[in-house]
């Protein structure tokens, strides 16, 4: 063996490996990981679901996405099971894959969707809530228009 690839194998015999119980454990936390990110997108599509059928109903909605309105005409219990379904077939390669970077990935990028979404419709039951309390208070046009045009 030359004595330069002698030197530098004994400078690398100090460095720690890691053993295969480390590597489980950091794929265990990464599947535990995903696990809590498809629970945060499941809790998140369920008030997503419920303010979309609320809305809906109080009238303050126009849905965009035309097969969704065609199952909201039919009451909300078709929507629920739509939306639901959905959910569960999209988790199901994430939880397949929860084991690898990409369905970490996967899962996180869901669940930051799914937050602004969330903040999407807090922005949506205030401006909602401004507009019904301020229902009753009409603007007086006439005290601000121009005094010499009739």
């Amino acid at each position: 063996m030359p004595a330069s690839s002698q030197t530098l194998s004994s400078d690398f015999s100090g460095i720690p490996r890691p053993s295969p119980r480390w590597i489980e454990w950091v794929v265990e936390a990464r599947s535990h990981r995903v696990i809590l990110l498809v629970l945060g997108i499941w809790l998140l599509n369920g008030f997503d679901l419920a303010f979309t059928v609320l809305a809906h109903q109080q009238g303050v909605l126009h849905e965009e996405n035309p097969l969704a309105r065609h199952m909201l005409a039919y009451g909300p219990l078709s929507i629920i099971l739509f939306k639901s379904g959905l959910v569960l077939i999209g988790s199901y390669p994430l939880l397949r894959f929860r084991t690898t970077r990409i369905g970490e990935l996967g899962s996180l990028t869901i669940l930051i969707a799914y937050v602004f979404l969330a903040i999407h419709w807090a922005q949506v039951v205030d401006l909602y809530a401004i507009t019904i309390n301020n229902a009753g208070d009409s603007f007086n046009f006439a005290a601000y228009a121009d005094p010499g045009v009739n």
